[in-house]
């Protein structure tokens, strides 16, 4: 992060200050031309990337960004579960998503990749079921214990 730091530039500064400021006057209700005239300047300088992606990749060239799909590939190959169907069934539950959830019927709540149900499993706190390497970690130990038969409603969709 110092890293990072030390290497903004003016032009950087004044983005982030834009933003902030930006930030600010919707919190205490600005909008119309001021809004939009930050949105514009904001998107002229960032473009469609994602600000802080936008501002890493340029002061910090060598940060690699990882992907969800690489990130799982990752954990699986080193859990030692076959990396093509942890990355299966992380699409169909969420996606690849690690933000999902579905409220079901009954109320109970599906988290994360893999949809972790806080009914079915009070074991799979928050903090596990939206967290990348926690939750891929959690399947892996699933699947090694064999019980990917939980994932059984989505089968359909990630069984080749």
């Amino acid at each position: 992060m110092k890293d990072l730091i030390k290497r903004f530039q003016p032009i950087d500064i004044i983005a982030t200050i834009t933003i902030a400021g930006g930030l600010f006057l919707k919190f205490f209700g600005a909008d119309g031309v001021v809004g939009t005239i930050l949105t514009t300047i904001v998107i002229f300088y960032f473009g469609k990337k994602g600000i802080v992606d936008k501002i890493i990749e340029k002061n910090l060239p060598d940060a690699k960004v990882e992907t969800v799909e690489q990130a799982i590939r990752r954990i699986a190959v080193d859990e030692g579960v076959d990396p093509d169907l942890a990355v299966r069934v992380a699409t169909c539950e969420s996606g690849l998503n690690p933000d999902a959830t579905n409220t079901n019927f009954d109320k109970s709540m599906d988290r994360g990749l893999y949809q972790w149900n806080d009914h079915w499993h009070p074991e799979i706190t928050d903090d596990i079921a939206f967290d990348i390497e926690k939750s891929v970690r959690a399947f892996c130990k699933a699947f090694k214990a064999g019980n990917l038969y939980w994932w059984n409603a989505s089968k359909k969709c990630w069984k080749i």
